[in-house]
């Protein structure tokens, strides 16, 4: 392989590229340890020595470091590596380590989102937002589901509020002043919740809390 740019990545690391293209990066003393210079050649061994001994154990320790900072979706965290100038290679065996200890689980980082914005969101809405982050659609589900359970047999023996219904009265509590409403108010406002995704149902059963008076011609 060969050498064919040294980059500068900040004042202390330098961005290797093998063959035309960015396999990694070095803090400075390590490429004048290892002798990198630009047109020469670097035999596959001993790059994958340098990766293996020096480029994935930095970059394991960078993945901890994200996520102790916040949980990260496999998404999330592939895509940090690669801005930080890990290879695709590297960046995907980093995610299989920290994934190996459980240091990712998109199963509970999605039933943590669902538990922290199912009482402001619609579940569409949060299914979109979590498809965005890379989770899937099953996992969403079973997500929901297990929030819907945990919700269930937090019943006291009174009729429990649904997710979606508290979300539904804090959407329109955020909009209305006491508890009536114009016409036109209420057909905004269910026509803002219908493009969250909110049911029908869960709308009107709100909105009829709620008096309202016909606009006027």
């Amino acid at each position: 392989m060969q050498i064919t740019n040294l980059t500068p990545k900040g004042k202390r690391q330098t961005v290797i590229w093998l063959d035309g293209e960015p396999a990694g990066f070095l803090d400075n003393r390590d490429v004048s340890s290892y002798r990198l210079e630009i047109d020469t050649s670097i035999s596959e061994a001993d790059w994958e020595k340098i990766v293996s001994e020096v480029i994935l154990p930095r970059g394991k320790r960078k993945a901890l470091e994200l996520l102790q900072v916040q949980d990260r979706t496999v998404k999330e965290l592939h895509e940090k590596l690669l801005a930080s100038d890990y290879s695709e290679s590297q960046s995907w065996e980093i995610i299989a380590y920290v994934a190996s200890f459980h240091y990712i689980d998109e199963q509970r980082y999605a039933v943590n989102y669902v538990r922290a914005h199912a009482k402001t969101k619609s579940a569409r809405e949060m299914q979109m937002v979590l498809m965005r982050k890379g989770i899937e659609q099953d996992i969403f589900r079973n997500a929901y589901e297990q929030y819907q359970t945990e919700s269930s047999d937090a019943d006291d023996g009174e009729e429990e509020e649904s997710p979606e219904i508290a979300a539904v009265r804090q959407f329109v509590a955020k909009r209305v002043r006491g508890n009536s409403m114009s016409e036109k108010e209420r057909q905004k406002i269910y026509a803002g919740l219908q493009r969250k995704g909110f049911a029908g149902d869960a709308i009107r059963r709100v909105l009829s809390e709620y008096e309202w008076t016909r606009s006027e011609e």
